[in-house]
């Protein structure tokens, strides 16, 4: 599978303005990608300004829906949302088939998130997609390790892939690097954190540090500057599959 992480700075509040950047990286995507990642909150930036949430909704779904119907490509990212008057970080997955999402589970309690959105309710949002079981996270779920647990039954993973969308800080950099790392250990699985980089509003710096690990914790690739970027990496499954069998913890896992 051909991934293609898009790592890009983001306007805190200034929908238009992240709408535009977006629809043009898009625009350059290479056509024979699967799947493409975007950062969390990618039209409005980490805020909880409500009114922002039918907009941010409207714009993104049309967004990604549109790019998925004409490439036949997935994409995946989060938004602010609104749905019967409640408020949600919602990461989609978004295919030309279908459309599916994961509302975050741990709110950042450091911030007005954990106050006024509401948290998600199902834990293991699980998609099939060209032979891999993807599963969907968000942020500071990275920190938890009872939200990531993979599973093996019956001769089959909970999932093969864990992919975490981020507004995650320069200044915790080494965390964010180290637990994907760890989280890719411990599950035996491929993991993906595409963040974004630039500035907020509040003159936090981020870094971006978007990467894929393999099984083994070994980087395949990462975004290392600071500027919008598209970065391309091809997964295996036969690869997966093989060094999952080769040291075989998962027949420990209980």
């Amino acid at each position: 599978m051909k991934i293609a992480l898009i790592q890009t700075e983001i306007k805190d509040y200034d929908i238009d303005l992240n709408f535009q950047c977006i629809k043009f990286l898009l625009s350059r995507v290479e056509k024979d990608v699967d799947l493409v990642v975007l950062p969390e909150m990618f039209l409005t930036g980490f805020v909880t300004e409500t009114s922002l949430a039918k907009e941010s909704g409207e714009k993104g779904l049309v967004l990604m829906r549109e790019f998925a119907n004409t490439n036949n490509i997935a994409i995946e990212g989060s938004l602010l949302i609104e749905e019967d008057g409640k408020y949600y970080n919602r990461h989609y997955f978004v295919t030309k088939q279908e459309e599916v999402f994961y509302d975050k589970i741990h709110l950042f309690s450091l911030s007005k998130e954990a106050t006024i959105l509401t948290k998600g309710k199902e834990k293991d949002v699980i998609i099939n997609y060209k032979g891999f079981r993807i599963k969907l996270l968000t942020c500071y779920d990275l920190r938890f390790v009872s939200c990531s647990n993979n599973a093996y039954k019956e001769g089959s993973f909970l999932y093969d892939m864990l992919v975490y969308v981020a507004c995650w800080p320069e200044s915790r950099k080494e965390q964010w690097k180290t637990l994907l790392q760890a989280r890719a250990i411990e599950n035996q699985a491929y993991v993906i954190g595409v963040n974004r980089q630039g500035e907020d509003s509040e003159r936090k710096l981020y870094s971006g540090d978007s990467c894929i690990v393999n099984s083994k914790g070994e980087f395949l690739t990462q975004i290392t500057n600071w500027e919008n970027t598209i970065i391309y990496h091809n997964i295996d499954k036969e690869e997966l599959d093989g060094s999952r069998n080769k040291f075989p913890v998962y027949l420990d896992w209980e």
